[in-house]
């Protein structure tokens, strides 16, 4: 039996699709993986082979120490039980935890354990993630994807007419405006496109009940199972930068993403299929202390441009004859 290891990522739907790139690759290579992560666990039928469990209590930290021979932690300033963990593993087995950053600056070299992961700002989250298995720990399989298995009742891009639309994201501030989307989707139909809204829960869904009375659709799911199912059998998803999009790309369903910078959206927009990335233009000041393009990016994507995206989009699925 290989080396036993325990992957422990941010609780965000993203975070842990893109730390499943760890986790597949471990277990490729012949290593027992559990993967803690409080969200992405009732899509567990996806990847039966990569076990998911909710994240330990700080009590049960002695346990957890005692459980691996390997530990891959995302960087969480704000949770005790990754800083106990950090700290405590570092003092015990220095060498088998590794602190993996990912937020998206330069200043990144200077953290503490920089050299653990040696994450590149400017490459997608995957994609250091596939580096880290390949410079650091030598594996000599690395997987490509996250290694979600699609359930063989259902077909890929089933309804390729049909367009997936995230209009919200976990804060305001990191979605592009409600009215934009709303043109966006009265656009895309009368380009023959079937459009569906997915805010959210039925909370979300009663903010959104204009787009019905426009005519779309906003169906609601009891558990991420049922949301990725209607997402892979789905022609194309349009969406802020959130979770849902990296669900999308890792099915391979071609994304079009709005994202506040590009240096946010090299690390961090979907990266696992076809896909564009819109953000603002980066000649648009932003000064410190001003700060214009974040904090009134959404305002500088245009209808116009989004529009030109999805032809993008499009072309890129047909060159690729997807």
């Amino acid at each position: 039996m290989g080396p036993r290891a325990g992957v422990f990522c941010h609780n965000g739907l993203g975070d842990g699709i893109n730390c499943l790139v760890l986790s597949n690759t471990l277990q490729l290579n012949g290593w027992k993986v559990d993967t803690y992560q409080n969200t992405i666990g009732s899509m567990q039928s996806w990847f039966p082979h990569l076990p998911v469990q909710s994240y330990p209590s700080l009590e049960e930290l002695p346990r957890i120490l005692g459980s691996y021979d390997w530990f891959f932690v995302v960087q969480n300033t704000t949770d005790s039980f990754v800083q106990q963990l950090i700290s405590e593993g570092k003092r015990r087995f220095p060498d088998r935890l590794k602190v993996l950053y990912f937020y998206p600056s330069p200043h990144i070299v200077n953290e503490p354990y920089y050299a653990d992961c040696l994450t590149e700002f400017d490459l997608s989250i995957a994609e250091n993630l596939r580096l880290f298995c390949e410079r650091i720990l030598h594996l000599p399989r690395i997987a490509k994807n996250s290694g979600l298995i699609p359930p063989s009742s259902l077909v890929h891009r089933k309804h390729k007419k049909r367009v997936v639309i995230h209009p919200t994201s976990a804060r305001l501030s990191r979605s592009w405006p409600r009215e934009q989307f709303v043109k966006l989707a009265l656009h895309l139909s009368e380009l023959g496109y079937e459009v569906s809204f997915i805010p959210g829960g039925a909370k979300e869904k009663e903010n959104w009940k204009e787009v019905e009375e426009l005519g779309f659709s906003i169906p609601l799911f009891s558990s991420l199972d049922g949301l990725a199912s209607f997402i892979y059998e789905s022609g194309f998803f349009v969406g802020n930068d959130s979770g849902p999009g990296h669900l999308a790309s890792a099915l391979q369903i071609p994304t079009l993403t709005f994202c506040r910078s590009k240096r946010l959206a090299d690390l961090w927009a979907p990266s696992f299929s076809k896909g564009v990335v819109l953000t603002p233009n980066p000649w648009i000041p932003n000064w410190k202390g001003l700060r214009f393009r974040d904090r009134y990016w959404k305002y500088c994507i245009s209808l116009a441009k989004a529009r030109r995206g999805f032809e993008k989009l499009q072309q890129l699925v047909a060159g690729g004859r997807g």
